[in-house]
């Protein structure tokens, strides 16, 4: 898995992919769900200013628009990891996919990108 911090993914090739993938697709995968994240971070962060001045007022609605922000983001990452899956991935033997673990140091949550091996089917068996 690769943790992810506030605003990006970490770049750095894991040793355990290895021989499974080339390291510049790899990076230019984690870099694409970056952008992905560049993209969308600024209107989220003023969204959420904007949501927390007028809180009080609002009754906590005016945070909604982050919410459904925040959802909107996650979903187009987990269809940028599809498609790399079925460009890449899924021809290699791994699947990509966007997850939520608990934090080790705190009880927040937060994504993460696992990388899974894909089972290999024997083909010579019969059925």
């Amino acid at each position: 898995s690769r943790f992810g911090l506030s605003n990006k993914f970490d770049t750095e090739f894991p040793s355990v992919l290895t021989g499974k993938v080339a390291p510049e697709e790899f990076k230019t995968s984690i870099s694409r769900v970056n952008a992905c994240l560049r993209k969308n971070l600024p209107v989220n962060v003023k969204w959420l200013l904007c949501g927390c001045l007028c809180c009080c007022c609002t009754l906590g609605c005016s945070l909604w628009p982050v919410v459904c922000l925040n959802k909107r983001t996650r979903r187009s990452i987990q269809k940028l990891l599809e498609w790399e899956n079925n460009r890449l991935y899924h021809k290699l033997g791994l699947h990509w996919k966007l997850s939520k673990r608990k934090c080790e140091t705190s009880n927040m949550m937060e994504y993460v990108i696992l990388i899974e091996f894909l089972p290999k089917y024997p083909i010579f068996r019969p059925d």
